[in-house]
């Protein structure tokens, strides 16, 4: 989704994941890219970390795409955050993708729920603020 977002012409684009392999793979399909006029941030570090740390403008699309077997507990610190912090405002998007047979009310219980998609195994959902 944030190549994509490069690709159309988005002036901010942050990847954050803690993996080192997934971050190998992201630059070297950045690399393909030819003309971005906006360099991507890449982070090698966690969402909770990321979040904590972040104190630039609100995002206007925040995509979470964690492993389908991500702890529960975390996306709830997760949401927390987003909900807690001035990361977001009420005219942000959150688009959050999972594992279609997760139970995510307790991991969004502040956010409401715009829409759902489901592809496969996969169901992703759109966030607004309440």
């Amino acid at each position: 989704m944030g190549i994509e977002a490069i690709s159309r012409g988005a002036k901010n684009v942050y990847f954050v994941d803690k993996s080192f392999d997934s971050i190998r793979l992201l630059k070297e399909n950045l690399a393909l890219l030819s003309d971005i006029k906006e360099k991507p941030v890449i982070k090698r570090q966690g969402a909770i970390e990321f979040l904590t740390d972040f104190n630039e403008d609100p995002f206007d699309i925040i995509f979470l795409d964690p492993p389908f077997k991500i702890d529960t507990e975390y996306m709830i610190s997760v949401f927390n955050l987003l909900n807690n912090i001035k990361i977001i405002d009420k005219n942000s998007v959150i688009i959050y993708e999972f594992f279609f047979k997760r139970d995510i009310e307790k991991e969004i219980g502040f956010f409401n729920i715009d829409k759902i998609s489901s592809f496969g195994e996969k169901k992703v959902i759109y966030l607004s603020i309440r």
